[in-house]
């Protein structure tokens, strides 16, 4: 029996301890909405609100989307370092834009733009582009002239070549241009 009275004694709260209510704290420090459920979380990394992923991500995660018929960028296929010609290869001498026969001649093609030995243009808009093929109208301003050129660059992946058209008046042309060897 002693032993038992014992057992109960030690589990009792000694004088010296005092019994603290912390419910009230407690809810504090977990804010107000700690009595409701978790929100479940998606694979998507979504909250489980049956909403589609953020918008401009494509709904299936391995859609790549190309950019629209009208982004202002030179397709893939287009871009890179092009020399006039008469439809015979060329050199990598030939390519090398700043000799003396050459200027004028070689023609750099970037994402937002191209360039010749100081001139060029950006994009002010486009009216078609396919992924060997873009018409654009483009800046062309110089020494503060300010100019616009509507140009059309299309590539022959069997001839190997880059054809580029000017439809504006007065200026209409077609020429021919190789790639430069890398």
């Amino acid at each position: 029996m002693l032993v038992a009275l014992l057992a109960t004694s030690a589990c009792s709260p000694t004088p010296n301890e005092q019994e603290v209510d912390t419910t009230a704290a407690d809810r504090g420090m977990q804010g107000p909405d700690a009595g409701q459920p978790p929100i479940p979380v998606e694979p998507d990394g979504g909250i489980g609100d049956g909403a589609g992923p953020p918008k401009g991500l494509p709904s299936d995660g391995d859609a790549q989307q190309e950019p629209s018929a009208f982004a202002q960028t030179f397709p893939a296929a287009i871009r890179g370092k092009w020399r006039e010609t008469d439809g015979a290869a060329v050199t990598k001498a030939q390519c090398d834009g700043y000799q003396q026969d050459n200027i004028g001649k070689v023609l750099t093609i970037r994402e937002d733009g191209y360039s010749f030995f100081e001139t060029g243009g950006k994009f002010i808009s486009v009216s078609d582009r396919a992924p060997g093929h873009i018409r654009a109208l483009f800046d062309t301003t110089y020494a503060d002239e300010p100019t616009r050129d509507e140009l059309e660059f299309r590539v022959d992946p069997v001839a190997k070549t880059l054809t580029v058209r000017n439809f504006d008046t007065g200026e209409r042309s077609t020429t021919t241009y190789r790639r430069c060897p890398g």
